[in-house]
């Protein structure tokens, strides 16, 4: 493979992975804007909180992958922005895993109903009525 079908290559895989992050922030970001507003249907999970804290390091890295800095610049500086991010990661790791769990109490206390899942991997649904679950 030549050197222009690798960066051809590159740029399509950042800009697929870009588009399906995004997407997975706008859910995180709903589901946290449901359960503030405490709507009919809440979908919460460890993974839908944490992935909040996870997409900017990830847009960092692909904005790396597609602009590499030049040779002239150092990397201090590209140290210190991932570890901020390896920083607020790590923070959200710990906040998700506490978050979760509180949601799931708050909202079963506020006479939330959980739905069943039909895999574990599913972000679990919380409703007021039993007749919204799927």
């Amino acid at each position: 493979m030549s050197g222009k079908n690798i960066i051809k290559i590159i740029y399509v895989v950042s800009v697929f992975l870009f588009v399906v992050f995004s997407m997975e922030l706008f859910i995180s970001i709903e589901s946290y804007i449901h359960y503030f507003s405490l709507a009919e249907e809440i979908r919460s999970s460890f993974k839908t909180s944490v992935f909040l804290f996870t997409v900017p390091a990830v847009f960092y890295l692909l904005y790396l992958l597609v602009f590499p800095p030049s040779k002239n610049r150092t990397i201090k500086g590209s140290k210190k922005i991932m570890f901020s991010f390896l920083l607020f990661f790590i923070f959200g790791v710990f906040f998700s895993f506490f978050f979760s769990h509180y949601v799931e109490k708050d909202l079963i206390s506020q006479g939330y109903f959980i739905c069943e899942k039909s895999t574990f991997a599913e972000s679990n649904l919380y409703v007021k009525s039993l007749n919204r679950c799927h």
